[in-house]
């Protein structure tokens, strides 16, 4: 198996019930700007079609609250209708942490050349252009890695 290079986190990903309430209980306690929130795909995006989920299209919606902690940004994610690994997470764990996040040129790529499946993967919102996938990484690293494209000032 080869080897890819990886940066420094970029995210952290914890699944909860309600994002709006996880980013509100943080900037409560914590001198953070409010959450940035996001309901994905938003409509007529097109996003959705280039979803996937377990190697078949995706079909499923979240609601995203990111707060931008410096270097490391959180992201809470809220399930809220489809197949989808965070429904899942819920189901088998309850809330927590979920995933780590790293940039590289090329996720897809990525996950050839670690030998590993993508669970789930997407376009971004808040970062058009750029997808991102979920590698199927918990068995061997004890926690999922997430994947997306660098962006140019970063390659």
């Amino acid at each position: 198996m080869s080897k890819i290079e990886l940066g420094s986190v970029v995210q952290v990903g914890i699944v909860v019930r309600d994002a709006l309430a996880a980013a509100r209980a943080w900037t409560e306690r914590f001198a953070l700007k409010p959450a940035e929130v996001v309901d994905w795909p938003p409509e007529g995006s097109g996003l959705e079609a280039a979803s996937t989920y377990r190697g078949r299209p995706g079909n499923f919606r979240m609601r995203l609250a990111f707060i931008e902690t410096g270097a490391v940004q959180i992201e809470f994610i809220q399930p809220l209708e489809g197949d989808n690994i965070y429904s899942e997470f819920l189901e088998e764990k309850g809330e927590g942490l979920h995933h780590l996040l790293f940039r590289v040129p090329d996720p897809i790529d990525a996950a050839r050349i670690l030998e590993v499946d993508v669970t789930q993967s997407g376009g971004s919102t808040l970062d058009p252009g750029a997808i991102w996938a979920y590698l199927d990484t918990e068995k061997t690293l004890g926690t999922i890695i997430e994947l997306k494209t660098s962006r140019d000032e970063e390659d």
